[in-house]
Parts: structure tokens; sequence; C-alpha cells
């Protein structure tokens, strides 16, 4: 893993980390004051209270409760689409570069595959007019190599 991946990594789980904490505070606040606005309203139904007893009418309790539920929708479209962005562009860096060889697209195979190391022979197949293919064949391992250096 590159650098840059472990960077983007890194970005991408604090960034759930921290939005998801957020949306369950924003949970608990909206749960908390729609409590609030059922006992606002049970003030004034059941115990006949004045219709402005908790400072505000009901009816601006809901006003506030709709402006409150609406900010916070708000964030949350803001929390989903940035981290969805910060996520596209970590695919985007992992996203392997298309090659081109004299103007052509060039498909690369290596054998074996997954060997890191060694010397490898570079064969180039013409495919078609726009395609190449680029052969990769591992012709001393990593192993017969630093053995005869320790040797010598």
């Amino acid at each position: 893993m590159t650098e840059t991946q472990k960077k983007f990594d890194k970005i991408e789980n604090k960034l759930r980390v921290r939005y998801s904490k957020l949306s369950k505070v924003f949970l608990i606040i909206a749960f908390l004051f729609t409590i609030w606005i059922v006992f606002a309203a049970l003030g004034v139904f059941i115990l006949e209270k004045g219709p402005d007893w908790a400072l505000l009418t009901l009816d601006n309790w809901v006003y506030a409760w709709c402006v409150l539920i609406g900010f916070f929708i708000v964030l949350e479209l803001f929390f989903y689409f940035h981290y969805v962005f910060v996520r596209n562009r970590r695919l985007e860096q992992e996203k392997p570069r298309s090659e081109s060889y004299r103007g052509k697209r060039l498909y690369v195979y290596t054998h074996p595959r997954g060997v890191e190391g060694g010397i490898f022979s570079k064969t180039y197949i013409q495919i078609d007019g726009y395609s190449m293919l680029r052969l990769r064949t591992l012709m001393i391992p990593p192993g017969d190599l630093w053995s005869k250096k320790e040797e010598k």
C-alpha cells in the first residue's frame, strides 16, 4: 500500500468515525426535542396551561423542530456527499493507470504472477491496430540472484 493510499484510508476512516458520531448526536437532539414538543403539547391540551407556558407557543415549537430537522438533514447530506467524494478519490488513486506504447494501449501480463524482484524478459506482441501486449517472463528468480551474490 502506497503512502497516498494510506493517507486516504486514514482520512476516510476518520471521516467515517466523525460523521457517524455527529449523526448519533443529531438523532439524540432530535429525539429530545420531539419529547419536549410532546411535553409542551400535553401541558397545553391535558393540563390546560396557557398556550405560551413553555416560552413559545406550540406552533412555534413545531416550526423550530421543523427548522432543526431540516438543518440536520442538510448536514447529513453534506456528510454523505463529502464521504463519497473522499472515497471516490481514493478509488481513483488505486486504479491502475493505463499504459501506452507507441500510441497504442498496452496490456501487461507477468508470468509467474506476484513475483517481486529477479530478472524479467519483456516481449511486445501487437494484438490489433490499437492494442499491444507486453509479456514479462521471469528469467532469473530473486533467490538465485541473492545466493550467487553471497557466494562471491
